[in-house]
């Protein structure tokens, strides 16, 4: 036998599944109840063309080294071909939890060896840094998928979803202990190795860590102080890279490490296969855990760019926003589509919603007022009913509001060209007929939609950075969420609750993305950069390289503040343009360079934290001030289109951040300023062919987002404070109010709505109509 051949394909815009040859629009299913027969017809009846199938082989399968019993895969194997349909499956293995034995042949790799020798049945729980258990369970895949081959089952499956560490999800199991400072022997072993085959030489270790004693054999990972760095406690968010260059290093080792651990699992189940299948993992949280503060670098899987080149990853998966879910909120994910989709890597999501079959009886009365008030109050970005956010995961209130729900996560996928997975995670939630009918409706809907033109339309983009978060300070998820509240709407999620809003669509890249040959420069008027402190060398001439068409790059908090010493970084910007706040055409222009100097140099040059590091590539001149404060940008009413609103445009945090960052530019026009200090906090100069425009931080609301995208030329489709998804052949709309809805079209087209068939007789501009809260709508539009 063998294993059907699947592949990922570009295929009307975006990377495809592709099984023997055909596309599929990847609705995919998974439960935590999927032992139940009943569950996992209702998801075929519900059109799910691939069924998730967990197969713990590492603790059922795996006696010891070379040792197997395949009688718990067959068991389960046997199972979904009795109940599975037509369904192809997807094996889920994870990785990080072994089989007792493990624990007892390599005590010092795992972190409960006591108890496993104690107690026989404990799981091993290893240390997902650890190149033994790497290579130990890259053995288990490839004999899992040799073995898988030689079954009956081969021809459904297509391929390998292999996780490991926390929930799964590629993250170290103990950051409790290592943001306190107290490591595993594998970490501090394995940063020496590492540090070793980075600078080879100890005197290149001296020097970068400013630290005559420093030597392979005894650096140790951070703590103390190194540890903390200048997190909240202390003055800034950044670290001082030229003090903590230790702390920087051992975020690079980790986050490399676990990259590396992945793509090695993904090519042991590729050869174990011998024949084209599709392989991935979670990995790469760049937008849900990162912002102006930071803790993905904690966790260990940030580097994006490492699985985009690797030839062993097919897909990464992550999963549907935890802070955009509520209804009328945004959606979103935590990881970046537009950038996988890109290096024709599969973006394969979770959608792991609570359904209202969930819901007691008696919790059907909760108050509306509760919700709504969260949608009205967009500055204050409040959340919704603590006890409906946590507890019931922001379902639907009633079946209506539910398939809404659904409808919205659907149409968010497919115009993202995005396969995903319903989770039933809290078992028997998509049962209820009237959700399996709406999961068949939308099944028919995506099968359709994989032969239409599924490009991006989007005229914004938003940049982030992968390397940023490893010169952040240390902090914790829980910390951000629960103590630092006022410093969770930093995070970019958190931000894209009021972005998602703008009825502006966008797509989301990482800082390298820029260099990309194919990436899509052209099509985008505003480019906005959010977490991008530190800009490589290579990440700086895709910069440049889009500096023109009369774009607009708007940066944000601590911009380009992070490179090395050289000659240029204290020069200030070429005057290209004057902008005259009464509107006037600029008087003339100096002669400039026709290649701007290099911002950041590879080589040479002391590492160190100072905005005018960045300025030519900025395009402004930015200061600081080092210490907290609260940053609330204050904007004035200019009588420009980019602060209509004026006042009610403001923005920022009630939490202390530092530094303090602001435009710190004589030839700059100031839209905004610090309501703590006074200094320029929304700035914009004008350049030879391209538009800098700078904000002091990044969570600004919707209304400036489409004053921003209009001042660049970008397309506005709605004004309402709707949530509005689209590419060149679908439009969503999910309401986050009640009340007339106006959708303005790009190009007029022929529009069909996909819920009701009906179809206008003649292309349109527009789509008018009225809704209530939190539902959702899809069309498709054809244009000549």
């Amino acid at each position: 036998m063998a294993f059907a051949r699947s592949e990922v394909r570009q295929h009307n815009g975006v990377p495809t599944i592709f099984v023997d040859g055909q596309p599929l629009h990847g609705m995919t299913a998974t439960s935590c109840a999927f032992d139940d027969p009943a569950v996992v017809r209702g998801f075929v009846e519900g059109g799910a063309e691939i069924l998730m199938i967990w197969i713990e082989a590492g603790i059922h399968c795996w006696k010891g080294e070379g040792s197997y019993d395949w009688s718990y895969a067959e068991k389960k194997l046997a199972f979904f071909e009795q109940h599975g349909g037509g369904t192809r499956w997807l094996i889920r293995v994870r990785l990080g939890l072994l089989a007792p034995w493990f624990a007892q042949a390599y005590p010092s790799e795992v972190h409960t060896p006591h108890s496993a020798l104690r107690t026989p049945h404990s799981l091993a729980v290893a240390n997902i840094a650890s190149p033994v258990w790497n290579e130990k369970v890259c053995g288990l895949v490839r004999d899992f998928a040799a073995w898988l081959k030689t079954t009956r089952w081969a021809p459904r499956i297509i391929g390998f979803m292999l996780n490991a560490g926390s929930t799964e999800e590629w993250l170290v199991f103990d950051t409790d202990e290592t943001t306190r400072g107290r490591y595993h022997g594998v970490y501090t072993r394995e940063f020496r190795r590492w540090l070793r085959s980075t600078y080879e030489d100890e005197s290149a270790l001296r020097a970068a860590w400013s630290d005559p004693k420093a030597s392979f054999h005894t650096a140790a990972c951070p703590t103390g102080h190194m540890r903390k760095g200048s997190h909240i406690w202390g003055p800034f968010s950044l670290r001082d890279p030229a003090a903590e260059r230790p702390a920087i290093d051992y975020y690079r080792f980790l986050n490399t490490t676990l990259a590396d651990h992945l793509i090695a699992v993904c090519r042991a189940a590729k050869e174990g296969a011998a024949t084209p299948i599709l392989c991935g993992g979670f990995h790469s949280y760049l937008w849900w855990e990162t912002g102006v503060y930071s803790y993905i670098q904690e966790y260990g899987h940030g580097l994006i760019q490492r699985l985009k080149e690797s030839q062993w990853v097919d897909f990464v998966s992550d999963i549907t926003s935890y802070d955009g879910r509520y209804p009328g909120g945004p959606s979103g994910y935590l990881g970046l589509p537009h950038s996988l989709n890109l290096s024709g890597k599969l973006h394969y999501t979770e959608v792991d919603l609570v359904t209202v079959a969930a819901i007691p009886d008696s919790r059907f009365q909760i108050p509306d007022s509760n919700l709504q008030s969260a949608i009205c109050n967009r500055q204050s970005a409040h959340l919704p009913d603590k006890l409906w956010k946590w507890d019931l995961n922001f379902c639907g209130r009633d079946m209506e509001e539910q398939v809404a729900l659904l409808q919205r996560e659907h149409a968010h996928n497919l115009i993202t060209g995005t396969p995903y997975w319903w989770f039933d995670i809290r078992c028997r939630n998509y049962t209820p007929p009237p959700i399996v009918a709406a999961l068949r409706k939308l099944s028919d809907i995506g099968k359709q939609a994989v032969e239409w033109d599924r490009r991006s339309i989007s005229q914004v983009a938003f940049v982030c950075s992968e390397d940023t978060p490893m010169f952040q300070a240390a902090m914790s998820g829980d910390l951000i969420r629960f103590e630092l509240e006022c410093h969770h709407p930093l995070l970019l999620d958190l931000a894209a609750r009021q972005w998602g809003l703008a009825g502006v669509p966008y797509d989301v890249y990482e800082l390298h993305d820029l260099a990309h040959p194919d990436f899509p420069g052209a099509q985008y008027r505003l480019l906005i950069f959010v977490n991008c402190a530190y800009v490589p060398p290579r990440a700086a001439e895709g910069i440049r390289r889009w500096q023109s068409g009369d774009r607009v790059f708007c940066w944000t908090y601590a911009a380009a503040v992070i490179g090395r010493s050289s000659s240029s970084s204290d020069c200030t910007p070429s005057r290209r343009f004057q902008y005259l706040r009464e509107g006037k055409q600029g008087l003339g222009h100096e002669p400039c360079p026709s290649t701007l100097p290099k911002v950041l140099e590879p080589s040479g040059g002391q590492w160190r934290l100072d905005p005018a590091i960045g300025a030519d590539l900025v395009g402004m001149r930015l200061g600081w001030k080092r210490e907290r404060r609260q940053i609330r940008v204050l904007v004035d009413e200019s009588g420009y289109g980019i602060t209509q609103g004026g006042e009610k445009l403001s923005f920022g945090t009630e939490g202390s951040v530092g530094p303090v960052f602001f435009a710190d530019d004589p030839e700059a026009c100031v839209f905004g300023r610090l309501r703590d200090g006074g200094e320029a906090a929304f700035a914009l100069q004008h350049h030879d062919g391209w538009r800098s425009v700078y904000l002091a931080m990044l969570n600004f609301g919707p209304q400036l987002l489409r004053n921003l995208a209009r001042f660049a030329g970008a397309h506005v489709w709605c004004e309402s404070d709707d949530v509005v998804y689209a590419n060149r052949s679908l439009v969503c709309l999910h309401t986050a109010s009640a009340g007339e809805k106006l959708i303005r079209l790009p190009q007029p087209a022929i529009v069909t709505d996909l819920w009701t068939g009906e179809r206008s007789p003649e292309p349109t501009d527009a789509i008018r109509l009225s809704l209530p809260a939190f539902r959702t709508r899809l069309w498709r539009t054809e244009r000549d």
